[in-house]
């Protein structure tokens, strides 16, 4: 089996479950109990907050553990807007978004929140010019994400920050899940980030905000007062310890698993490039993990089964919105033809990916090509 769907999710590093059930049987303790065994968990909890702050260079930013970024995306920008709707009701996000953000703004706007959606090229870089124009003062947050989970665009975060700078009541938030551990991180130039544990070899149901204005944020959970009362609920120490351990792992490999996957991208756009019919919707200079092509006029969904018959595993559009019947909103917002994004599938590498997994996929795409040859709109 050749696996290329690291986009939805990534192989578990062997270390990072070792640390997952060390933690549970030798301190599988209430963190927040009064007695030794939970003072030890809580001691072992806020060890792995201090080890993440160190790794992320975060100097006086709030580290929340969560669940994964759907949580934190909806705690942080649903807590926000209300929090800030005294000075303001505007909110700027894109149609490139993660459906945790595109849903939870929706949401906000049946409160009478107005959204705005700023523009991007056809070449997938974001329209500075556009989003500078719909900058006010009514504007109090700007959701954005750094890597696209769909195309690899690439936003400039430092470009942003900077404009933003001329209003202060603005809250800038970023989802960096696709971004970790493959490109560079700046916490200085976000309010508030989200990253999630099973994009970088960690567990599913790992996740954390960081949040520079943790007073200012109105709490929509309620409980126990966990997390800075910002999430109540019994803390998963067990989780949260292997997090750390992911995200150190992750740091130490970049660089070299940035190499890597940039000659698998390149290997395939430049091949399949070659053959009529077939469409690269991927950014060149786009996120080194992420490929996305097109058999024009063929359902992406036949051509992911027909991979999955040669072993190969790869998506259609996201995992988290694959099964909606409707068309991609970052392809159409990027303009490509209906037929090429019914046709699109993504290919994605994490730090297991070998040059083998590289050469089944285009051995396969010959003979799927083959197959598809009289089907595909040239």
């Amino acid at each position: 089996m050749n696996y290329l769907d690291n986009c939805a999710t990534t192989k578990p590093d062997p270390e990072v479950l070792n640390t997952f059930n060390t933690v549970n049987t030798k301190y599988f303790y209430n963190p927040s109990s009064p007695h030794g065994k939970g003072l030890e968990a809580n001691k072992l909890l806020e060890s792995a907050r201090d080890q993440i702050k160190s790794l992320l260079g975060l100097t006086h930013q709030s580290v929340i553990f969560t669940s994964g970024a759907t949580e934190s995306n909806n705690l942080v920008i649903t807590g926000m807007a209300r929090s800030k709707k005294q000075f303001g009701k505007t909110i700027i996000t894109s149609k490139l978004e993660h459906p945790s953000v595109l849903e939870t703004v929706r949401a906000l706007e049946d409160e009478g929140f107005n959204i705005k959606y700023v523009q991007f090229n056809d070449d997938a870089t974001l329209d500075l010019v556009h989003f500078k124009s719909i900058l006010d003062q009514d504007v109090i947050m700007v959701c954005l994400m750094h890597v696209n989970n769909v195309m690899g665009a690439i936003l400039p975060i430092k470009e942003i920050h900077d404009i933003i700078q001329e209003y202060p009541k603005i809250h800038f938030h970023v989802d960096c899940v696709q971004s970790f551990g493959k490109l560079p991180i700046d916490a200085k130039l976000m309010d508030s980030f989200v990253l999630s544990g099973h994009k970088f070899n960690g567990l599913k149901g790992q996740g954390i905000l960081v949040f520079d204005q943790l007073v200012t944020i109105t709490h929509t959970l309620f409980g126990g007062g966990q997390e800075y009362g910002f999430r109540s609920g019994t803390v998963n120490v067990a989780s949260d310890v292997s997090l750390a351990k992911a995200m150190r792992i992750a740091l130490n490999e970049q660089n070299d698993n940035f190499e890597r996957m940039k000659a698998f991208k390149n290997a395939i756009e430049s091949k399949v490039s070659q053959y009529s019919g077939i469409r690269v919707n991927s950014i060149k200079d786009g996120a080194p993990h992420v490929v996305n092509i097109s058999f024009v006029g063929v359902k992406g969904e036949v051509i992911v089964n027909s991979f999955s018959k040669h072993g190969i595993m790869i998506s259609t559009t996201s995992a988290c919105s694959s099964k909606r019947a409707k068309l991609n909103e970052t392809l159409t917002a990027l303009h490509v033809p209906e037929d090429a994004i019914t046709g699109s599938v993504r290919i994605s590498f994490d730090k297991y990916t070998t040059h083998a997994h590289i050469e089944a996929f285009l051995k396969a795409f010959e003979l799927i090509y083959e197959e598809m040859k009289e089907l595909l709109k040239r």
